[in-house]
């Protein structure tokens, strides 16, 4: 497997420049959709719809990861599947909220659980990927129990990302670095050390 994050700020571009990689990676493309179809996402949901290939099997999820992983999964067993993830920290951020209102009185160390929980999520939709790339814009680095205080539901969504950033193939800062989607060689270039990595970790 080869897993590529883009992390970057709302509206910067980060989704398109995914979008154009993932159109060269190998095997049966699955787009995992997570934004709500509530008036406050319906324009992004469009634009994203309009751009997206009819090739690419659209999976929307709300509660649960395993939804998605359960149907790519099977796809996994007989070809190769290419994954695009794109709005998770929007369904972390539900997940998140969900979790503090069924948990009353947490702690800090109470957290891990949560954190716990959603990274192996994570790691079994992982499990069942060829090629996987994730679109963030959450910050990227660890929380600190001061941003706890403030915020435990950012909290939570900052230590799940971070820790899975932790065992990423790539990471591209889209904020840090001039990077576009209409940068053909760019783009080629990332796919291909995606497809490379794959296939080194197959010989191996």
């Amino acid at each position: 497997m080869s897993v590529l994050w883009i992390i970057g700020e709302a509206k910067s571009g980060k989704s398109e420049l995914a979008e154009k990689i993932f159109t060269h990676l190998p095997g049966k493309k699955f787009y995992i959709g997570t934004l709500p179809r509530t008036p406050r996402w319906m324009e992004t949901i469009k634009k994203h719809a309009a751009r997206r290939p009819k090739s690419w099997k659209l999976i929307e999820i709300m509660n649960s990861m395993d939804v998605a992983t359960k149907i790519i999964e099977e796809s996994s067993k007989s070809e190769t599947v290419s994954v695009l993830l794109d709005g998770w920290g929007v369904y972390l951020e539900r997940r998140a909220s969900k979790w503090g209102k069924e948990n009353i009185g947490l702690t800090l160390n109470d957290e891990k659980a949560f954190v716990e929980q959603m990274y192996e999520e994570y790691r079994r939709l992982l499990s069942v990927c060829d090629y996987l790339i994730i679109v963030e814009h959450i910050k990227y680095t660890p929380p600190t129990r001061e941003d706890y205080e403030a915020d435990p539901i950012t909290w939570r969504v900052r230590a799940v990302v971070s820790r899975c950033l932790a065992e990423a193939d790539k990471i591209i800062y889209h904020d840090k670095l001039d990077v576009s989607h209409k940068d053909e060689e760019f783009v080629k270039q990332v796919a291909n050390e995606m497809i490379m990595h794959s296939n080194t970790r197959i010989q191996h």
